[in-house]
């Protein structure tokens, strides 16, 4: 055995392998007769093999046996079973070929290596082979995953009942994959298209209207496969070989929504699972389910929000779960190998820089990226995946799977816990609790030993937990003290395996304790009627019922880090939560007590849960979000590890050093992943609190997204057109779950346009490349960083992040709207609008106001920035070259901003400097600085900069007399005050917004093209006394001022005068 079998023995310890108490040496047809019945004869050593399980097995491979006998030979301590058997298929008697198919099959499934159902009948034809029918099964058994409506009975029955067809989808797969059908990809690709043909003439002779569908389902998902290792021997048999296919999902007639672009099915007789990825650089946990009905429902919910939860990282969403059908806890490991190796079977791999195809006929591109980490039942089975990696020689090395002996313990880091208390801190800040200084109440599902429920309810001393449940406890504890509690549950977060049960009952509150759930009554005290509500008369509750009650008490923070979907909305049934094993204590949202809920675990609430709750003025985000951190942080962990190899493989340093780099660099991996998650929850409360500004944008998005197909609005629980239109009649925005939703499909949009664009090459955008990875890193190996296999990816999602975690979800509605928009151009723009006018110095100095100005406040001075950049960018866009330098653009304009807002009240009229001071005084009063305000009220000013330098055409020298000018014609003709009226005409929809963008515009083309003139002809005294005398323009601004309300059609009259002027 070699030094890598070792590793992987030694991992997984025996192969699972179900023992039997019998064994059986061979087997053998014998016939007296022609017209004698068929005698199938077992010779065996042990305990003689019960006929109650030989007899299931031949009536299942279509045999009927009409007696049975047999003979015990205790000197050479071997039996024989003979058995007379009436075949209704095949001709067994003078088919040796058969006979030998017969006997193969017969007792693989005594071995439990073949499954016992009715598809062993087709063992009797000439065609099939035995690892054809685990071919049928691994098909059969997908389409029950995919939720066709027939049994697995009724399915093989089909299969049974049409050889031919079946046959015939047998060879179709042959063809296909089979590496020894010798032809060219074009000969092969004409055979299919001919066989497929063939194929559906021949189901034409399908009389029944179902056996036709189960029969065209199976077409289907043969067809929509791209890649097997069905032809492949097993490299490593230490670990049992499970078939693995991978499959185009979309391609697959009536498969459950969404679809996934890639999906890998996993099929043996000890395991089947599946691996869902949202695009070809994916990532996500497997779990060992437990729901072997359905587990690919359960995985499909689950890669939905992961696909949102990954929109902050590079790789896209991906999610995997197996069941395990032979043995339990005790082979997970074998098992979880066993998927493992059926996944890494079909991934290509990158040897020198090369991709290196895997062995196998393939019907897609390159695919060497896949990366696993830890789920439900799997969190300590990272170093297991490894060294099942490390054995196939896969390229990553132990950054396949994230974690392990020597990569980031989530729990000891408690980064999870950690993003998702950003979102905390966050939610509270809205309501003005400090949640790091003053008291709170948190009713909590989970229990300290937990990862996220017990780093989570560390995070504050504070906290005040007056009750929590998990899978065995009610935990109650009326009136805590929030030190004495504190320490409590740091001593049981200590105690490895601790249970509520742990907790010294001396310590809990008057009236509280920790209830079984397995009790048949909770007695109930007064401080616990007067928790949950509960009227004087009611004296007892069911445990269900008592945690009903409690998800209904008024508490200020729902803290979830357990498993579980305990909210519904309330037009929700439990069958469509699907989480069976919670329905008796599960609520609808309005029913919610808590001011606050943040889910650390996932799947707490539905999203229609979700969305009422925030409707009923609840603050809530969603999973995807508050959990994200863990997922960050394994996305670090893992393009690290990839660049360290590369300076394994050049030497640079050795595994000893590696190792102590990573260790090292913990800290700041924590602080690169918690930085994230208070961007993106930030701009989360900042697109919440403008929610209904932005509904016209929203719904635009909603629409733009929908058209592309990359939206189903359904699917994602958003609101129709209709309810839009309701919504902006109503002063109505979007909740934040729902806008949690479209920052998502925004970022993974914008991603999937950057990551093969040349962004790059730009000297100053490398530095956001840089930026992801630790100071250490950085400084030492910046050229390395530049040639990671994945920095154009890195660099995308960076660039992605940075720019949706300031501009929100409709920032890219120009991308999507606008026709052949060049999108590296487009972010090259906003990234130089940023550094021309310092917007991050001013959004840091916002965010370092804290608790000294309201939340509100602090939001709509974030809000000043917006609008400014985004013109910003767009004029950039629309007046830079194609042969954007990023650095130059920001050197060329930087200078004339800065002179400008030096001398900008010089520049302004005394009607609009008083408006401006006053602008001033106002924010110091709320308790901006006077430098923050100053910058702050300037910043609507200097965006007129841009058009500045293109009248002073790059002379500094002009640019004191042409900002003069330029200003002088706005504040003469009260053009500032024009466009702040425009601004608040309301969006009824995009089209309005539309017209307001175009009559902004037009103010500002018109000021260009006046004082452009005014810098190219001889001085004329004249035109600024016949702009300052111009009755009629003076009048219709009167009249515009009286109206009762806002008029865009007064507005674009009163533009079409500047013109004229002068």
């Amino acid at each position: 055995m070699n030094s890598k079998n070792k590793k992987i023995a030694k991992s997984i310890k025996g192969n699972g392998s179900e023992p039997q108490s019998f064994e059986i040496k061979k087997c053998w047809f014998s016939a007296i007769s022609e017209d004698d019945p068929l005698e199938f004869c077992i010779q065996g050593l042990g305990p003689l093999v019960p006929l109650s399980k030989v007899l299931p097995v031949l009536e299942n491979m279509g045999s009927d046996v009409i007696t049975a006998n047999y003979e015990l030979d205790k000197e050479r301590g071997y039996w024989v079973i003979r058995l007379k058997l009436g075949t209704e298929s095949g001709d067994l008697s003078n088919d040796s070929g058969l006979q030998s198919n017969f006997i193969n099959l017969f007792v693989a499934v005594l071995k439990h290596e073949y499954e016992n159902d009715g598809l062993n009948q087709l063992i009797s034809m000439p065609a099939i082979q035995l690892q054809d029918i685990a071919l049928l099964r691994a098909t059969v058994r997908y389409l029950l995953q995919i939720c066709v409506p027939y049994s697995q009975q009724r399915i093989d029955s089909t299969l049974v009942s049409y050889p031919s067809v079946t046959g015939l989808l047998v060879k179709l797969f042959h063809i296909k994959f089979d590496p020894e059908y010798k032809a060219s990809n074009s000969e092969r690709h004409d055979v299919i298209h001919k066989l497929r043909l063939t194929i559906k003439d021949e189901m034409e002779t399908i009389s029944g209207r179902d056996d036709d569908q189960i029969m065209r389902s199976c077409l289907s998902v043969l067809l929509s496969m791209i890649r097997t290792n069905f032809f492949q021997s097993s490299p490593n048999h230490m670990i049992p070989k499970a078939l693995s296919f991978k499959l185009r999902p979309a391609e697959i007639i009536n498969i459950p929504q969404p679809a996934p672009e890639y999906e890998t099915f996993v099929y043996s007789s000890r395991i089947e699972g599946v691996h869902l990825r949202g695009g070809r650089v994916s990532r996500g946990g497997l779990r060992w389910s437990d729901r072997k009905e359905d587990y690919r429902t359960e995985v499909l919910g689950l890669v939905k929000a992961q696909m949102v939860k990954n929109s902050v990282i590079v790789p896209v969403g991906a999610k995997g779960g197996f069941v395990i059908k032979q043995g339990g806890r005790e082979c997970l490991a074998v098992r979880y190998s066993e998927f493992i190796a059926a996944l890494l079977d079909i991934t290509d791999n990158i040897k020198a820089g090369e991709v290196i195809p895997a062995d196998l006929i393939r019907y897609d591109d390159d695919d060497p990226y896949l990366v696993v980490a830890a789920d439900k039942g799997t969190a300590i089975l990272s170093d297991v995946a490894n060294s099942v990696a490390e054995a196939y020689e896969f390229w990553l090395g132990d950054a396949f799977a994230s974690g392990g002996g020597n990569g980031y313990d989530h729990k000891k880091m408690g980064i999870t816990a950690r993003g998702a208390w950003q979102s905390t801190q966050r939610l509270f800040r809205e309501v003005g609790i400090d949640c790091d200084q003053d008291p709170f109440t948190v009713l909590g599902i989970g229990d300290m030993s937990g990862d996220v429920f017990g780093n989570g309810m560390l995070l504050s001393k504070h906290i005040c937990l007056v009750a929590a449940f998990n899978h065995q406890h009610i935990f109650i504890d009326p009136t805590p003290d929030a030190e004495v509690s504190y320490n409590e549950r740091q001593r049981l977060f200590d105690k490895p395996h601790s249970s509520w049960e742990d907790y010294s009952p001396e310590l809990i509150s008057t009236g509280g304790g920790v209830f079984s759930r397995a009790s048949k009554k909770v007695s109930l005290t007064n401080q616990i009627r007067s928790l949950c509500n509960l009227p004087p008369f009611v004296t007892s509750l069911t445990p269900d019922e008592l945690i009903q009650k409690l998800l209904c008490a008024k508490v200020d923070l729902l803290w979830n880090g357990g498993i579980g979907t305990y909210i519904k909305g309330s037009d929700e049934s439990n069958e469509e939560v699907a989480d069976r094993a919670n329905d008796s204590l599960r609520i609808d949202a309005h029913e919610l007590g808590a001011r606050i809920i943040v889910e650390g675990g996932n799947l707490g609430l539905t999203q229609a849960a979700r969305v009422e709750f925030a409707r009923n003025g609840g603050l809530i985000t969603t999973d995807a979000i508050d959990n994200s951190g863990g997922v960050d942080c394994s996305d670090h962990e893992v393009n690290i590890k990839i660049l360290l190899k590369q300076l394994q493989d050049e030497g640079v340093i050795d595994q000893e050093e590696r190792n102590l780099l990573l260790e090292e660099m913990t800290g700041d991996v924590s602080t690169l992943v918690l930085q994230n998650n208070f961007q993106q929850s930030k701009m989360l409360s900042q697109s919440n609190h403008t929610s209904e500004l932005f509904i016209d944008k929203h719904a635009q998005l909603i629409n733009l997204l929908e058209q592309k197909g990359l939206l189903n609005r359904e699917l994602e629980g958003l609101p129709d057109n209709s309810s839009i239109s309701k919504m902006v009649k109503t002063r109505q925005g979007l909740t934040r779950p729902e806008i949690s939703i479209l920052l998502a499909y925004s970022k993974t949009y914008l991603f999937n346009k950057l990551a093969d664009s040349d962004l790059i090459d730009d000297e100053l955008i490398q530095s956001k490349l840089l930026a992801y990875f630790p100071q250490i890193l950085r400084e030492k190996y910046a050229e390395h960083i530049l040639t990671h296999p994945l920095a154009k990816q890195i660099l995308a999602a960076q660039i992605t992040n940075q720019i949706a975690n300031r501009m929100g979800s409709t920032f890219c509605n120009n991308l999507l709207g606008v026709k052949d928009t060049d999108a590296a151009l487009w972010v090259k723009s906003h990234i130089a609008a940023r550094e021309i006018f310092s917007t991050s110095e001013l959004e840091q100095n916002i965010e370092r106001l804290g608790f000294d100005v309201p939340n509100s406040l602090q939001m709509e001075l974030l809000l000043k920035l917006h609008f400014p950049m985004e013109r910003a960018a767009q004029w950039l866009l629309n007046h830079e070259s194609s042969q954007f330098d990023t650095r130059s653009v920001i050197e060329k304009y930087r200078p004339w901003v800065e002179y400008v807002q030096q001398h900008l009240e010089d520049f302004l009229g005394e009607n609009e400097t008083d408006t401006y001071q006053n602008s001033i005084v106002e924010l110091v009063e709320q308790g901006v600085s006077v430098e923050l305000a100053k910058q702050l009220v300037a910043i609507d000013y200097l965006f007129n900069v841009l058009d500045i330098s293109l009248i002073a055409e790059g002379s500094i020298s002009e640019m004191a007399e042409v900002a003069k000018v330029y200003f002088n014609l706005n504040s003469e003709l009260d053009l500032f005050w024009l466009r702040r009226y425009i601004a608040c005409v309301p969006n009824y929809d995009h089209w309005y917004r539309k017209a307001k963008e175009t009559l902004t515009h037009n103010i500002d083309l018109a000021v260009r093209q006046r004082a452009l003139k005014h810098m190219t002809l001889p001085p004329n005294p004249n035109v600024i006394a016949a702009l300052q005398n111009n009755e009629h323009y003076k009048q219709l601004m009167s009249e515009m001022r009286a109206l009762p309300s806002h008029n865009l059609a007064a507005i674009n009259v009163v533009i079409d005068q500047i013109n004229p002027i002068g």
